[in-house]
């Protein structure tokens, strides 16, 4: 029985994160580029969307706990965070790369556009989103050498995750290439839902002690 909960949990979780938004993605008559941009938009899709997966990797999902036990859930939860927090940080030089391969602006003039162009709300949310997720990766990755205590570091990452969710998804509402009503909808959402139980997680739980 546990085996069978474990795998709807985790069909649930591949449904809500991985096919909902390739399916988004292809009904969304978006004009097509080449393989390489419209490859690395879907892998930028499909990172953010995963870790707004992340907030249902958590002790709150009390059914996956059980079934799988909370050591799994948080290796689960690194895989992911690590990974995508990563690939991710790579998104601005996903929109460099390809100005290699066609005549428009130079990857050179991209990148100086990119990092001095402050007069955009879209991309001020961008760099506070990059901001915040960089901290998250290395407070979590290094958490130990900071020598901070477990509660201090979970209420920073719950802060953290939620600064970064908040403000990455409105720069990708705001900006996005791929952004329509359906993929905002789904978003918002997504996000409503997880603010919901990281709340529930690091905010009530903490207040009651």
């Amino acid at each position: 029985m546990k085996n069978k909960n474990y795998i709807k949990k985790i069909i649930l979780l591949v449904v809500a994160f991985i096919i909902t938004p390739i399916i988004l993605y292809n009904l969304g008559n978006f004009p097509k580029r080449g393989y390489l941009m419209e490859a690395l938009s879907l892998i930028t899709i499909l990172g953010f969307t995963l870790l707004l997966s992340q907030f249902f990797l958590t002790r709150i999902n009390k059914d996956l706990v059980k079934s799988i036990r909370m050591v799994n859930v948080l290796k689960i939860h690194k895989f992911i965070g690590y990974l995508f927090i990563s690939i991710l940080l790579l998104h601005p030089f996903f929109i460099i790369v390809p100005k290699f391969f066609d005549n428009g602006v130079t990857p050179t003039d991209a990148f100086l556009k990119l990092i001095t162009t402050f007069s955009s709300l879209g991309i001020i949310l961008g760099l506070i989103a990059y901001s915040s997720m960089l901290i998250i990766l290395v407070t979590s990755f290094f958490r130990f050498k900071l020598y901070l205590k477990y509660r201090t570091w979970r209420n920073l990452h719950g802060y953290l995750t939620l600064l970064f969710v908040i403000t990455a998804t409105w720069h990708v509402v705001n900006m996005g290439r791929h952004s329509n009503t359906s993929f905002a909808i789904y978003y918002v959402l997504m996000v409503v839902s997880g603010t919901y139980y990281l709340l529930k997680t690091y905010l009530f739980k903490t207040s009651k002690k």
